[in-house]
């Protein structure tokens, strides 16, 4: 899940380590939700800048999280989208995601006051999209 970072137009990544342990500065595999293995089509290679742990409405900055925990990852936001498996092996395989069958609670319609404005709304709405 992605976040939005107090830095205007960032998001932190949220996720759960299953093994191992993530560092910061630590060279990640980023595989989206369209990576095939052997391919590099959907896979990013980058560094995690800064692991923090949501306590309550704080964020606490850490060196490291081991297995079992959950934590945001700054500086691979724009690699994921939505979902995707972060790992630190060349031999990783990504995760599937997991459906659901939802539909919307609440439905309604918005538009610019101003039609000069509308691209900052549909800026806006992809943002918010992206949660």
């Amino acid at each position: 899940k992605m976040v939005p970072s107090p830095d205007r137009g960032r998001y932190i990544a949220l996720g759960r380590v299953f093994s191992g342990t993530v560092k910061s500065g630590q060279t990640v595999r980023i595989m989206g939700p369209n990576y095939v293995p052997n391919k590099k089509e959907d896979l990013f290679v980058r560094n995690i800048f800064k692991i923090v742990m949501f306590l309550g409405r704080r964020q606490e900055a850490v060196e490291e999280v081991i297995a079992g925990n959950t934590c945001g990852l700054v500086g691979i936001d724009h690699f994921l989208v939505r979902s995707g498996t972060i790992a630190d092996s060349e031999e990783s395989r990504p995760i599937k995601d997991i459906s659901f069958s939802t539909s919307p609670v609440v439905r309604c319609t918005v538009e610019p006051k101003k039609p000069k404005d509308l691209p900052k709304l549909v800026e806006a709405l992809q943002r918010l999209a992206k949660n």
